[in-house]
């Protein structure tokens, strides 16, 4: 049985996304541009729901994987996208958002209440250490793969709100933490350790290390 904070806090931040889609104030701002480039916020909102919860049970359905080990930690898979990023790569990902915005504001909504309903039954029953496949069949086991769905859940979020001009919906403090810690290890892999502590605690002496994605 997974009884690990990864499960836990990720069915908590979709319940957020779920409500943040139904928020009034995403539904006023849908055709508005978002705060990220090139994308509507309803485009931002399809990419929420897709990989704030959706994903998550695409992948569980896909079964179990049989191979080692891609990724053996959230900061791997994240550190991964980055370098494998680029233009092509984000365009990409705002296309998905959009062909998710297309079915509507309701069917996004209904959507995300039934994988979220699904999602929390099957989790339960679930080894955090199962190796799921995930993008591009890179293996990783559940509980990492559902950290990076943390990271995912709470930025995002942040930019939803941010476009429609709201404060940031509510989060588990342990939620928010897991996407701070995630965010300093893919930093330490970027930049270094001694880099990334200056970043945190000094000014003026590591312009350019944040963002880390």
């Amino acid at each position: 049985m997974m009884d690990t904070s990864e499960s836990q806090l990720f069915v908590a931040g979709a319940g957020v996304v779920l409500d943040a889609l139904s928020d009034p104030a995403v539904e006023a701002a849908w055709d508005w541009p978002s705060v990220l480039e090139e994308q509507l916020v309803s485009s931002l909102a399809g990419h929420l729901a897709r990989g704030g919860i959706w994903v998550v049970a695409e992948y569980l359905r896909g079964g179990t994987a049989a191979r080692e080990l891609d990724f053996a930690s959230a900061a791997d898979y994240f550190t991964a996208a980055v370098t494998a990023g680029g233009p092509e790569a984000r365009k990409a990902v705002r296309d998905r958002g959009a062909a998710i915005a297309a079915l509507g504001r309701e069917e996004i909504i209904r959507r995300s209440s039934a994988e979220l309903t699904w999602l929390e039954t099957e989790l339960e029953g679930l080894p955090a250490g199962q190796l799921i496949a995930v993008i591009a069949g890179k293996v990783m086991t559940l509980a990492e793969y559902l950290a990076t769905r943390v990271v995912e859940q709470a930025v995002h979020l942040d930019d939803l709100a941010r476009s429609v001009g709201r404060e940031p919906w509510p989060l588990p403090r342990e939620h928010r933490a897991l996407a701070i810690s995630i965010g300093t290890d893919i930093a330490c892999r970027a930049h270094g350790p001694d880099a990334t502590i200056r970043a945190l605690y000094r000014r003026g002496f590591a312009e350019g290390i944040f963002p880390v994605l």
